[in-house]
């Protein structure tokens, strides 16, 4: 029987999410899937052109995060992640904003030379800066997070987290030297940290979208992805 839509237990300051997913246990241990899957495209991928590795990865890893999604949860409670957040605690957009804003005034403005000079990685960067967003924040802090919602907050923050940071180095980091930094990590974790409890506090990933999707394009990411832009220190 399809499960139903979802409901949500309104405490101040903070959405308690009750989910309809099918299997929870088994879906709070899918990114271990994701991520090993993701893993073993970027080494074959590498094998063959590390330059463009990240584009098989990519579409694996949307790939396999969209099935999931789409197979454990119901299209009422993915609408639900997208309406207007409300209620809206007042931190949320000044955080949302100041976390894109960060790589944009510390990486992008300050390498614009850089983007000038690979003009063909523009269009990828932009593209994939539109689509990685959606796909991330509806698995992460959509299907992952509905699914261990039952969990101790604490838990659940840290399992959805912990494994999202993963992610960067066992997938991306496999050709990219930017995606294997400390200095990453610990961006990541206050990110992911950040978005959940935009979720949590609103029930809406529209913030946390917006927010990916500006830090998508602040990081270069694609730039990254190639080695046309590597963090000081790890060149």
């Amino acid at each position: 029987m399809p499960p139903s839509a979802p409901r949500d237990v309104v405490r101040p300051g903070l959405r308690t999410l009750v989910p309809p997913v099918r299997s929870p246990s088994l879906v709070a241990l899918s990114p271990l899937a994701v991520v090993l899957l993701g893993h073993l495209v970027a080494r074959a991928a590498t094998a063959v052109d590390p330059g463009w590795a990240w584009v098989p990865v990519a579409l694996v890893y949307w790939g396999a995060a969209a099935a999931i999604t789409l197979a454990v949860t119901t299209p009422a409670q993915r609408r639900s992640w997208f309406a207007p957040a409300s209620p809206r605690p007042r931190w949320v957009v000044p955080v949302a904003v100041a976390l894109g804003v960060m790589p944009v005034a510390g990486i992008l403005l300050l390498h614009l030379d850089l983007v000038a000079a690979h003009p063909a990685l523009v269009a990828p960067w932009l593209v994939f800066a539109a689509i990685n967003p959606v796909v991330e924040e509806a698995y992460w802090r959509g299907t992952v997070a509905d699914a261990t919602a039952h969990w101790p907050l604490w838990a659940a923050a840290l399992w959805s987290t912990a494994l999202f940071v993963a992610s960067h180095p066992l997938m991306w980091g496999v050709f990219s030297v930017g995606n294997r930094s400390p200095m990453l990590y610990g961006a990541l974790t206050l990110m992911g940290l950040a978005w959940f409890a935009m979720r949590r506090a609103t029930g809406s990933l529209r913030w946390p979208v917006a927010s990916h999707a500006l830090v998508d394009v602040g990081n270069l990411s694609v730039f990254v992805f190639v080695n046309a832009y590597v963090p000081p220190g790890l060149g």
